[in-house]
């Protein structure tokens, strides 16, 4: 029974009740089709037929009853087993009642003489064939029971896996914001005595980035042109710093603004660029920060003309946190096999390039729209 709310109105309340009712109808009568047809192969009799549907019509009416009760005994024994035991026990004076309803709704049709309540050997038959349909039932009511639970269970399940995901991506990205902060803060520090009003230019620039990231703090992904608004700060800061000394440039394809990005992901790669790089050459450098679709990926390079990696470097073995919280958290959002790649190599020249591919996923119209 489905309560009627204080708002709902009549006609839906009995359109609510009526749908379950018809549906229960309309499956029994498929039901009584597939027993009819065998017999209408030998030619149709009218009797036969409506007698086949009668007793699937008849476990229409029950059908409420063994509803009500399964949920009944589901509330009262947890064990599979206890149910089974107790719709066994069910069984006997469910499958009688359902022999004594077919019988009496039977009987006033002199031509089917077959009917339980005209004789006793059919109605052994009878009894013996509905106790093998409620065998049935039960069954199919046990089998989507445990389907459903299976179901929720692997939802819940996946729920609890994105949050794990979600808490370690927080986790690596709270470790790059503190260690962020203290670099930052460690060049400011060394302009402030000698050039004051550089240091507080770049303190204005160092508080419009942290305002923003705190506006992407809650998303594990922003699109490319959100992480460059955050980028633009850092460079803000690395421009005041070197001024001349470093040319940093961004090129991306304009197509590429709205494809989404692991948030504030660019500025550590762009910081080893700068710190390892660039700020051990007297003459300074540049560094290109570029994004492009490939093959149906997003392909982002961040490419410096600097000192480039020390002999026997690998990317398994840095000690670099920059490098390793990366690693980890495109790991743990990208997870298909051979999703995304993250390759950090030298030159030919001289530099370093660092390459990362992901998977395209884009915010949609509106996103772009603001994004743009």
């Amino acid at each position: 029974m489905i309560p009627e709310s204080a708002g709902s109105s009549p006609s839906r309340t009995w359109r609510a009740r009526f749908k379950p009712a018809a549906l229960t109808f309309l499956l029994w009568t498929i039901v009584g089709l597939f027993q009819a047809v065998p017999d209408m192969l030998d030619g149709f009799r009218w009797n036969e037929t409506i007698g086949k549907f009668i007793d699937a019509w008849a476990w229409a009416l029950l059908t409420p009853a063994i509803l009500l009760i399964d949920r009944r005994l589901t509330s009262l024994f947890q064990s599979v087993v206890r149910i089974a035991l107790a719709h066994l026990a069910l069984s006997i004076p469910i499958s009688l009642l359902h022999t004594y309803l077919t019988g009496l709704i039977l009987y006033p049709i002199p031509t089917i003489w077959w009917s339980p309540l005209r004789s006793t050997e059919f109605a052994i038959y009878f009894y013996l064939g509905g106790w093998g349909t409620y065998c049935a039932i039960v069954g199919v009511l046990q089998t989507f029971k445990y389907y459903n639970r299976l179901m929720s269970s692997q939802v819940e399940l996946a729920k609890v896996e994105k949050r794990l995901v979600e808490s370690h991506l927080n986790a690596l990205r709270l470790q790059l914001e503190p260690h962020f902060l203290f670099n930052t803060l460690n060049a400011i520090s060394s302009e402030l005595a000698e050039n004051p009003v550089l240091a507080r230019e770049m303190i204005e620039d160092l508080g419009a980035l942290l305002r923003q990231s705190l506006d992407c703090q809650g998303s594990k992904e922003i699109t490319l042109a959100q992480e460059l608004a955050l980028l633009d700060h850092y460079l803000a800061i690395q421009k005041l710093r070197f001024g001349d000394r470093i040319d940093i440039q961004v090129e991306v394809e304009p197509a590429t603004l709205a494809d989404l990005v692991p948030s504030m992901f660019l500025q550590p790669l762009v910081e080893n660029a700068v710190r390892h790089g660039l700020e051990r050459r007297m003459s300074g450098g540049k560094v290109v920060v570029s994004a492009a679709h490939v093959a149906g990926h997003l392909l982002i390079k961040v490419i410096d003309d600097g000192v480039g990696l020390p002999p026997h470097w690998a990317i398994e073995t840095s000690a670099g946190l920059g490098i390793g919280v990366t690693r980890e958290r495109l790991q743990a959002l990208y997870t298909e096999p051979d999703s995304h790649d993250f390759t950090i190599s030298r030159c030919s020249g001289a530099g370093t390039e660092v390459t990362i591919r992901i998977p395209l996923q884009r915010t949609g119209d509106d996103a772009h729209g603001s994004a743009s």
